[in-house]
């Protein structure tokens, strides 16, 4: 059973690692082995992480049995999800969708009136499964390499 809580600081070194690995694996099924590096980026994002979760917006992780970060989603005041991650392991078994029901009741008792979020490719399959449509393609570059997303969106 998976177990979720607001983020804590001592998470973010747990975050960044799942984060390189959930890229790496899960990105590498869409994305060039150039635009999955460049995503993945070459320096440690737990300063990244740690700074991102102190600047307001709502973080909560899922903890598998012995306690280790499996997953994680955050929610900016206004809706905005910046980050969904979900460790190669655990992917399709229903915890990030855990973390999106909290994410959702927590937008939804705050007032908001739509999510709203940059997918990758197979982020865009969960997010349209949730609900959300895709508004249009994003095609970007990642540390000079060309990459695309997908701007999405949910009304509450």
């Amino acid at each position: 059973m998976t177990r979720i809580r607001p983020f804590q600081d001592g998470d973010a070194e747990a975050m960044a690692t799942l984060y390189v690995r959930a890229v790496r694996e899960i990105g590498a099924r869409d994305y060039s082995p150039a635009q999955v590096e460049a995503w993945a980026g070459g320096a440690s994002r737990s300063g990244l992480f740690r700074q991102k979760m102190a600047d307001g917006r709502r973080c909560w992780v899922a903890l598998g049995e012995n306690g280790q970060v499996t997953a994680f989603v955050d929610l900016e005041a206004d809706g905005h999800i910046d980050f969904l991650y979900a460790a190669p392991e655990v992917a399709g078994r229903g915890v990030a969708g855990a973390l999106m029901d909290v994410l959702e009741a927590a937008a939804t008792q705050s007032g908001l009136e739509r999510l709203y979020v940059e997918a990758s490719e197979p982020a865009r399959r969960f997010f349209t499964r949730r609900g959300f449509d895709v508004l249009y393609r994003r095609d970007v570059e990642v540390e000079g390499v060309p990459i695309h997303n997908y701007a999405m969106e949910r009304r509450l």
